[in-house]
């Protein structure tokens, strides 16, 4: 019985350290991948100050600045308020 008891112990065990070690080997392909913490980083959009991640945020140059917008809509709308 006490036999039994240890194996199951011992397995859970080496599945948590499978399992971190698996993880640690995900997080390496994304960075090898250029996918950056740069690209995960909030950036907020100037017209409804919502916040987006930088990689999928629509990205406008505008009288020489950068900036980041939630949607072509708000790129838009920023750029008739520049110009207007």
């Amino acid at each position: 019985m006490y036999r039994l008891i240890l194996i199951l112990g011992l397995l859970v065990v080496l599945y948590f350290l499978l399992r971190q070690a698996f993880r640690g080997f995900k997080n390496q392909n994304l960075d090898n991948r250029g996918v950056s913490e740069d690209q995960d980083q909030m950036v907020e959009d100037p017209v409804c100050h919502t916040f987006v991640p930088r990689r999928i945020a629509v990205v406008e140059k505008i009288g020489g600045q950068t900036y980041c917008f939630c949607s072509r809509q708000c790129a838009v709308t920023f750029q008739n308020q520049q110009t207007g």
